[in-house]
């Protein structure tokens, strides 16, 4: 949208159109890279004129986008929808504050921001109160819990909004656990013992642990659902929208139950990938995991079956039939599989998904194609991408445990030579991948596991977080002023991520993040410094300076 007639600009969209076409020759590269550079300088210094837009029909989109993205996962007794009239209590600091976005490069700068206790009013149902309940950050409010409780005895039903906080989820730090705060679940559990109609609403980002699940009648998940996230979460409360999003991960019962639980966080220097393709359903799948919920799941406020199923070289067709009493979204899915098949594989992959709409009574045939990855693997003997032949199981169904269709259908292989050996991989043809020790690791990644302990010594791919282990007092004091700002920002229960990102960069990340200042010369002598060589290092990074800078300068004339 942005009016610029610039001959620079013209040149990047020819550049990009050709990028695109597959017209290019690999000797234009560096050409190439300078048109786009003039682009990107002409554009810099023009002034940059933005058509308006209409922003009410941007927040309806953005509505419409939080309300097909929410997922219902539990409707007991079909508590959900609401009906007109009931009388409410909206519980939860998500409700007052939403957590809308995630942060760091996700986050945006929305036009208005809805939040669940101004919107709910604007609905049919009669709301009798509204509280916080308990603290963002974690800490204990008895003060708070109370007005709940007094709450949500008066009502007939309780909407419930909790989740993930801004420092249970971030980029720049990894999770130590999957639960929500405590004090949220404790207030929960003081809610079920005076008002048994609890609807959880979860505002979070990944998956997380429920085994408070029970105290709610019904949950609905809305993720982070972005600015018009509340609204969208009031129109499926109350029936005004039917959900139809669906899980894209598993909801394990417990943290243990992950299959990288063995291996994660890392030992010192080594990250041990041990579960090898068995991440997420083709782990608790082949495995046989018992799961919270699984993937590809989420319930609809009416119902729907299959039927008819045909499968050809190039696809799958099918009946689906709504058999409810209201139109409603059905999200159909494709999987393969090759029961005992000659190399490790999960028992199900899906291969395909499709959204469609049926008004009540309606039926509606689908098809789903096959596509050039439905039936390939990656052959690490042959290095190249083959397909392993066989009599292969088509199963198509509404998430992954629920298969409602299945057929076969036989196809020809590509593979001569078969990159593993059964009896040496015991683990991963089983998918039994908690057990794998580290000489069946070691033949399947076909090395040795590299020595991860700490030498005395840090290198350019060491964090600079680990500037812990570092010989120069200078550098061991940089990182406990590192550790002392990041813990001040988890103190206020918002991470800050400026710091989280430069807290776990390596040391050649300084080069690529640095715009130019900081050369992979600098960075060698940076890390000499870190290691007890000051003066030698020094050395080096000013060397590096002088003809970084000198390099940059002819640079920047070049292209001017």
């Amino acid at each position: 949208d942005l009016e610029m007639p610039s001959p620079g600009l013209d040149s990047a969209r020819e550049l990009a159109a050709a990028v695109l076409e597959g017209r290019l020759a690999e000797d234009d590269l560096d050409s190439c890279v300078d048109r786009l550079l003039e682009a990107v300088l002409t554009v810099k210094g023009e002034r940059k004129t933005f058509r308006t837009f209409d922003q009410e029909t941007h927040h309806l989109l953005a509505r419409r986008a939080a309300a097909e993205s929410a997922v219902l996962l539990k409707n007991q007794e079909k508590l959900l929808p609401l009906k007109a009239g009931t009388k409410v209590a909206v519980i939860g600091d998500f409700a007052v504050e939403p957590r809308y976005q995630g942060a760091g490069s996700s986050m945006v700068n929305p036009i208005q921001v809805e939040t669940m206790e101004r919107v709910i009013g604007d609905s049919q149902l009669s709301v009798v109160g509204i509280s916080r309940g308990y603290e963002r950050n974690g800490d204990p409010d008895d003060i708070l819990k109370k007005e709940a409780v007094d709450l949500a005895e008066n009502a007939e039903v309780v909407i419930y909004c909790l989740g993930l906080n801004e420092l249970g989820e971030a980029e720049g730090l990894d999770r130590s656990h999957m639960r929500i705060p405590q004090n949220q679940i404790d207030l929960l559990e003081t809610l079920a013992k005076v008002n048994e109609n609890i609807v959880g609403v979860i505002s979070a980002g990944a998956s997380i642990e429920m085994p408070w699940e029970r105290n709610c009648r019904a949950i609905l998940h809305g993720y982070l659902s972005g600015q018009a996230g509340a609204s969208a979460m009031v129109d499926i409360l109350t029936g005004e929208v039917n959900p139809s999003g669906r899980l894209s991960e598993t909801y394990p019962i417990k943290y243990e139950d992950t299959p990288s639980f063995r291996n994660f966080p890392s030992t010192e220097r080594n990250a041990e990938y041990r579960e090898g393709i068995y991440v997420g359903y083709r782990y608790y799948d082949t495995s046989m995991v018992r799961v919270q919920y699984p993937f590809g799941f989420g319930l609809s406020y009416t119902e729907f079956s299959y039927s008819d199923l045909q499968v050809d070289e190039d696809g799958v067709t099918f009946t689906v039939a709504n058999d409810g009493d209201c139109g409603g979204a059905e999200v159909t899915q494709l999987y393969i599989g090759l029961p005992e098949a000659a190399i490790f594989r999960p028992y199900k992959e899906l291969k395909g998904f499709k959204k469609v709409f049926l008004k009540a009574g309606e039926r509606k045939k689908v098809r789903i194609p096959f596509d050039d990855k439905t039936f390939r693997y990656w052959n690490c003997r042959t290095n190249k991408w083959e397909t392993e032949g066989g009599n292969y199981l088509i199963m198509v169904g509404a998430c992954v445990a629920d298969i409602r269709l299945s057929g076969r259908l036989e196809r020809k292989g590509t593979t001569g030579e078969l990159p593993y050996d059964r009896e040496q991989l015991p683990s991963y043809y089983s998918g039994l991948i908690q057990q794998v020790g580290e000489r069946e690791f070691e033949t399947l990644l076909g090395h040795p596991v590299p020595d991860g302990k700490w030498s005395g010594e840090l290198g350019i791919n060491d964090a600079i977080c680990q500037m812990y282990y570092a010989k120069s007092r200078l550098a061991r004091l940089a990182y406990r002023c590192l550790t002392k700002r990041k813990k001040k920002s988890e103190d206020k229960g918002k991470p800050d991520l400026n710091i989280l990102f430069i807290y776990n960069m390596p040391f050649r990340g300084i080069a690529k993040m640095t715009g130019g200042m900081v050369s992979m010369e600098m960075v060698n002598g940076i890390v000499e410094m870190v290691n007890g060589h000051f003066f030698t290092g020094l050395k080096v990074v000013i060397a590096g300076y002088i003809r970084n800078s000198t390099a940059n300068k002819r640079e920047e004339a070049r292209l001017r």
